[in-house]
């Protein structure tokens, strides 16, 4: 490979992609310690957090209306963190935003593994910061498991990489992503690219980490039924609508990593022959697929890209590392082609979403959007705390405001439509007066329009976050 020159041109560049990856993930730190409503499971998740800790059975009986299917480790972490700082909401955002670091990390672990240069690798861990930051916001700083397990998951896969290079030790990565699927259970990606490529290059290994993690599975699904019994397995298999439609306009989700897939595309058709570059080819297509798959579900939105953002955050970073010898890029000086490259990247991630952190600098409106915001959720917290009974809100309002948890509408509505509940399950317990609608402030929830004006009284239960 031609020896690449740092130029100045070249170092501004990269340190336009970082300085947009700091800036970015600023906004979710600070929102994190705002008393506002990210998406309405956050209350889902910090009612179960509590669970774990006691308060009511972590997978509740199927004549109820709420449902967990998630697996129960992280409501554990999550209820245990609540103890520590005093709020299992506030546990769980930092939890989120932890493991955006760590995964950035391992990403960048990764690329060295795989043969990316220092500098690829940190433009790697920024690419990933600035597009979950920018393009996937709802997810960082959320209290919800999905990024932690991601961040299991990704030190399983880095220790798969490391093990491939020693070509030995390779149970315990395997180990470590079976335990990730434990805390959110539709992350396949890492997973089944260490077990496909340990099947086409080391069969005896692929058979015995394949032993290996269906005993831990197995052993792990006896803990839950001896823990929680048949209602673990109705909750987690609870009926939930499928479509094929769905999936299939759901292409329009790529643009946010399109233009660092589209390089890996490239860098995967020049450099077929590199081994490195075919194994994150692989991760690729297998996270591409299961995004598709996952999206097929109700429920299923940005989560299901994750893979495919953590695959193609890889892909980049050899990308950079080998553009230069591109066919393509062959008649360009190689800090020319990496900088093309970089600056494309650069642009994407600036357009066309406002940068909330330099809105909340200069902009004095945003300032005040903010606060009534979080005035909104006050008084919605107070108006639901003064209403008698069982309410039906908001889940994090509902919660705030000291309720029991008794109606989780996203997954009532997916039992009633698949006739696992009756038709009037909710209706017929507000018709009898055993459970209040309470209409709150929208703007209490930061994915709803503010407006200023005009009446703050509207709907519930609101868009329900994916799940």
């Amino acid at each position: 490979m031609r020896k690449i020159h740092n130029p100045p041109y070249l170092r501004l560049l990269q340190w336009l992609l970082y300085a947009i990856a700091i800036l970015a993930f600023t906004w979710p730190v600070y929102r994190a310690f705002l008393n506002i409503e990210i998406v309405n499971n956050e209350g889902w998740n910090a009612y179960f957090a509590d669970a774990a800790m006691g308060k009511m059975p972590l997978y509740p009986s199927t004549a109820q209306l709420i449902t967990n299917n998630y697996p129960p480790l992280s409501f554990y972490v999550v209820g245990l963190g609540g103890q520590l700082v005093g709020d299992p909401v506030l546990a769980g955002r930092l939890l989120s935003l932890i493991s955006v670091i760590a995964i950035a990390t391992a990403i960048a672990l990764s690329v060295r593994r795989l043969g990316g240069t220092q500098a690829a690798a940190a433009i790697s861990a920024a690419f990933y910061i600035a597009t979950m930051s920018r393009f996937f916001t709802t997810y960082v700083g959320m209290n919800e498991p999905q990024l932690l397990s991601h961040a299991i998951m990704a030190l399983g896969f880095l220790a798969f990489l490391d093990a491939r290079s020693r070509d030995r030790g390779y149970v315990m990565p395997v180990l470590v992503m079976a335990f990730a699927g434990f805390v959110k259970h539709n992350i396949i990606a890492m997973p089944l690219t260490a077990l496909a490529w340990l099947g086409m290059n080391r069969r005896r290994e692929a058979l015995k980490c394949l032993c290996v993690a269906a005993v831990v599975i197995a052993t792990g699904t006896a803990i839950c039924y001896v823990s929680f019994g048949r209602d673990f397995f109705l909750n987690i298999f609870a009926p939930r609508h499928y479509s094929l439609k769905k999936a299939i306009r759901s292409y329009k989700d790529l643009q946010w990593v399109l233009v660092g897939l589209v390089a890996c595309v490239c860098n995967g058709c020049a450099r077929w022959r590199d081994q490195s570059v075919r194994l994150c080819s692989v991760l690729i297509a297998i996270a591409l697929a299961a995004f598709f798959l996952q999206r097929t579900a109700d429920g299923v939105w940005t989560n299901a890209q994750f893979d495919l953002v953590i695959a193609v955050a890889i892909g980049l970073g050899l990308a950079y590392t080998q553009v230069p010898l591109w066919p393509l890029t062959r008649r360009f000086p190689p800090a020319v082609a990496q900088a093309i490259l970089l600056l494309v990247v650069c642009a994407r991630l600036l357009v066309p979403k406002e940068l909330k952190p330099i809105r909340l600098l200069v902009d004095r409106r945003f300032k005040n959007e903010i606060a009534i915001r979080e005035q909104a959720m006050a008084d919605s917290v107070e108006r639901v705390r003064r209403t008698p009974g069982d309410v039906l809100c908001p889940m994090l309002i509902s919660y705030r405001a000291g309720k029991p948890f008794v109606v989780d509408d996203f997954n009532a509505e997916q039992r009633i439509s698949a006739g696992a509940l009756p038709k009037d399950a909710i209706t017929a317990r507000v018709a009898a007066g055993t459970l209040t609608i309470v209409k709150t402030d929208p703007r209490a929830r930061w994915t709803k329009p503010f407006r200023l004006k005009g009446d703050t009284s509207t709907q519930i239960p609101g868009q329900v976050n994916p799940r």
